[in-house]
């Protein structure tokens, strides 16, 4: 699968397959891991690798839009 862009209230953010479960997404500057959980669902953690918080709101927007994508 190829890379793809998603666009949410938020902004438009580019999403990297990293697997058929994983993806990376650049959210203001970091790279994020969303990853399918074993509902299938699309989550996201709450903190990046460096601790930042991130809006989870925002987050959960992300995560159904790629969700739509790969369906």
């Amino acid at each position: 699968m190829n890379a793809f862009m998603i666009k949410t209230s938020g902004g438009r953010f580019y999403v990297k397959p990293s697997s058929a479960e994983r993806f990376l997404v650049d959210v203001d500057g970091e790279e994020v891991m969303m990853e399918k959980d074993e509902d299938g669902f699309v989550r996201a953690p709450g903190a990046t690798d460096n601790g930042r918080r991130l809006n989870m709101g925002l987050l959960n927007n992300i995560a159904d839009q790629i969700a739509v994508q790969t369906a």
